[in-house]
């Protein structure tokens, strides 16, 4: 198949390379046109020092190759996602007939729609041929062929299916899953509780205390997904679990690494500004903060990551406020 990737940050590129070596003609997208000139010309990977990209990938600024693609794959920031679609529609380009695949998590702050919701909305009529590709995937690993396994989850099962087809080889297994809902709400808000990790390890805390964020987090994790139209088990998998324990105690995760950062006392906004990426998590403490609010879900760790990084709480006294709440059967 022909498949524009849109997004050519680190896992964007990860993604592109992983299609071209399974046999696919994948065209990687990137805003910037500086940006996309200088990786055609240099095909060095963002991000991961050492890792070159395939010289026949094909890198450009321009959307041409959406016009005659059969699938496009959204690795965009999900703060972008919908300017992205945007600007696909205002360049008279409807993808609602393609394959469509979304590697984005994330929750928008304003609307508090996933991914694949926006993409409904911009182009009506797509919902049933949008999958989700999510779960434990640093592309720090995948690039390098480490065995990963993920979860393709569309609410049209042959859509799921059409999605793993193209990504499925020896390192890199995936599953099908009908729970988009589900799988999209655990990508985007593992990483609020990859953030408290963080803190945990900047506060110099040990085990422990990462265990009960994790496990915690993912109590919190399954209540949302739950209350948003998901199913519980899919908290226990690929999308859920997974991708919560991966991201909360890797070095490679940058959710952790700005956690981290935030609990030996730096300011959210300046560590991000030095770690040159986005980290998702921030962003998501917002969605994440106002789902519980609108659905009045109890998340007493999704609240303290906000109270921290937007209200200026000092992060030992959310701890003790988290440890000193009123006893509860598990």
């Amino acid at each position: 198949m022909k498949i524009t990737v849109l997004g050519a940050g680190s896992w964007g590129a990860t993604l592109a390379a992983l299609l071209l070596e399974n046999g696919h003609q994948a065209v990687l997208w990137e805003f910037d046109n500086k940006r996309a000139d200088d990786l055609q010309a240099r095909k060095i990977k963002p991000f991961s020092a050492g890792i070159d990209l395939p010289k026949d990938l094909f890198i450009t600024n321009s959307l041409d190759s959406l016009k005659d693609s059969e699938g496009v794959l959204f690795v965009v920031p999900s703060q972008f996602m919908r300017s992205t679609c945007n600007l696909l529609k205002d360049n008279g380009i409807n993808i609602a007939g393609k394959l469509i695949m979304s590697a984005t998590k994330g929750i928008e702050n304003e609307t508090l729609l996933r991914m694949s919701e926006i993409i409904e909305e911009v182009f009506p009529g797509s919902y049933e041929n949008i999958a989700a590709l999510s779960g434990p995937s640093h592309a720090e690993e995948v690039c390098r062929k480490m065995p990963t396994a993920v979860a393709s989850a569309a609410n049209n099962i042959e859509t799921a299916e059409k999605c793993r087809a193209l990504f499925m080889n020896e390192y890199f297994r995936v599953y099908n899953q009908t729970d988009i809902v589900g799988v999209e709400t655990g990508a985007a808000l593992k990483n609020v509780f990859a953030i408290a990790a963080g803190i945990v390890d900047g506060l110099k805390y040990g085990d422990n205390t990462k265990a009960a964020i994790v496990s915690r987090g993912l109590k919190e994790l399954a209540r949302v997904g739950v209350a948003l139209g998901g199913k519980e088990q899919t908290f226990y998998g690929l999308s859920g679990v997974g991708d919560l324990m991966v991201t909360c105690f890797s070095q490679h995760s940058r959710n952790r690494a700005v956690g981290q950062a935030v609990g030996e006392g730096k300011n959210v906004y300046e560590v991000e500004k030095s770690l040159g990426m986005i980290a998702e998590g921030v962003r998501n403490a917002v969605s994440a903060y106002e789902i519980g609010k609108k659905l009045n879900v109890e998340l007493p760790i999704i609240n303290a990551v906000y109270e921290i990084l937007f209200n200026g709480k000092n992060p030992l006294e959310a701890v003790n406020n988290l440890m000193t709440r009123e006893p509860k059967h598990e």
